[in-house]
């Protein structure tokens, strides 16, 4: 038995705001050209966008190969899918329209008996069995490790003490004999003294520079 309640679209986003569009024909279509039932002029709608089928509980809705898709509450339609109140009817990202719907009270009659058919005691179904919950176990405590022990150890002695503080000494040696040298050169210069000492007066007369006396 088809369905006597009312139907209708109300744009909640998209061209003409709270516009109502209501739904009086077993096949309407929405596009954007002017030959369907309901012409939506919005860039993201296709000429000829979706189609709305008339059934026994209300509409089915289904897209007719849309370039920006159709939806319904959010979700892309990928076939024909009924339509309940309070759903919310999307064409592609800028329009939504709002569908409602209104069926008509049952008779009293009606009333009667559904009531009548409801008054009867459901039969004894027997509750499912659930297994107990399991049984909480305290995790067990383990101590920490014991910290790592360090043992000090001595250096090992060197085996090249005494060496070094030979050439050490040695080093100091040489430059105090330098140094010493060059002491006497300057004393011996200063005061003229290559041709008055013995030894440098002899080395001289032989290299020939200072007279003999």
């Amino acid at each position: 038995m088809q369905s006597s309640g009312s139907f209708r679209l109300i744009v909640r986003r998209g061209p003409q705001p709270n516009q109502i569009y209501e739904l009086n024909k077993d096949i309407i279509t929405l596009g954007r050209d002017i030959t369907n039932d309901i012409v939506i002029n919005d860039p993201e709608v296709s000429r000829h966008h979706c189609r709305m089928t008339r059934g026994g509980g209300g509409y089915t809705l289904e897209d007719l190969g849309s370039t920006n898709g159709t939806f319904v509450n959010g979700q892309r339609l990928t076939g024909a899918r009924p339509l309940a109140g309070g759903d919310m009817v999307g064409l592609g990202e800028t329009v939504t329209l709002g569908y409602e719907s209104t069926i008509p009270a049952p008779e009293p009659g009606q009333q009667a008996t559904m009531m009548g058919a409801s008054a009867q005691p459901a039969p004894y179904q027997a509750p499912a069995y659930q297994p107990p919950p399991p049984s909480y176990q305290q995790p067990q405590y383990s101590p920490p490790p014991p910290p790592p022990q360090y043992q000090y150890q001595e250096p090992a002695p060197t085996s090249g003490g005494l060496g070094r503080w030979f050439f050490l000494g040695c080093g100091c040696l040489i430059v105090l004999c330098i140094v010493l040298a060059v002491v006497a050169v300057l004393i011996i210069d200063s005061q003229n003294l290559w041709c008055r000492l013995p030894i440098l007066r002899d080395v001289i007369r032989i290299i020939g520079s200072c007279p003999a006396t």
